[in-house]
């Protein structure tokens, strides 16, 4: 299974999202292959620290994607792809080879208008091959008492697009986390 973190706006974390699901994949047995797409490489060096047992691959053509991703499903059960910010060569990519693509966004004018350009992409891989990828929005940052928080979760019932039932909270621990080179149920708090 092949899992991709996309949207068009950086800081909307793809690569807390991706980094906590490739660690929680292993630490549950999984053959877990995390592939980061992200010119600043942030999931790479926080997995680095945060797993170390896992084998990491850095991919920064569409080229070298497409081609190395049949390889990378025969080697993993499992693989999650940070995408970079943007909806480039490198992101449209990782729609031709992915079959879920996750779309984190987070309460604010910016990330919802980033979003609907991502939709809009994830829409385009979908009629080209028939479907595929199933695709998720996740409400990240979410705060319940900001009125940012409360507006895009009712934005986001009207985007064409399914949104996870379950939000996740704006917490320091995610900025601690990769700071202690870890993940959020490590720290203990």
């Amino acid at each position: 299974m092949f899992l991709a973190m996309v949207n068009a706006k950086g800081g909307v974390g793809k690569s807390t999202l991706a980094v906590h699901l490739a660690v929680w994949l292993h630490e549950r047995g999984q053959r877990v292959m995390p592939v980061d797409c992200d010119l600043q490489r942030s999931s790479s060096q926080w997995m680095a620290e945060a797993a170390p047992e896992v084998r990491v691959e850095v991919l920064l053509s569409e080229d070298e994607l497409i081609e190395r991703a049949p390889v990378f499903q025969q080697e993993a059960d499992i693989i999650v792809a940070d995408g970079p910010a943007g909806l480039k060569e490198l992101t449209r990519a990782l729609l031709l080879v992915c079959d879920t693509v996750f779309i984190p966004c987070g309460p604010s004018v910016l990330d919802v208008r980033a979003v609907s350009e991502a939709i809009r992409v994830v829409k385009q891989a979908q009629s080209i091959r028939k479907g595929i990828p199933e695709a998720l929005l996740i409400l990240n940052k979410m705060q319940p008492r900001y009125r940012l928080s409360r507006e895009l979760q009712a934005v986001s019932s009207k985007l064409d697009i399914p949104t996870a039932s379950a939000t996740i909270g704006h917490r320091q621990a995610y900025a601690d986390a990769v700071g202690q080179g870890s993940v959020v149920w490590r720290l203990g708090v």
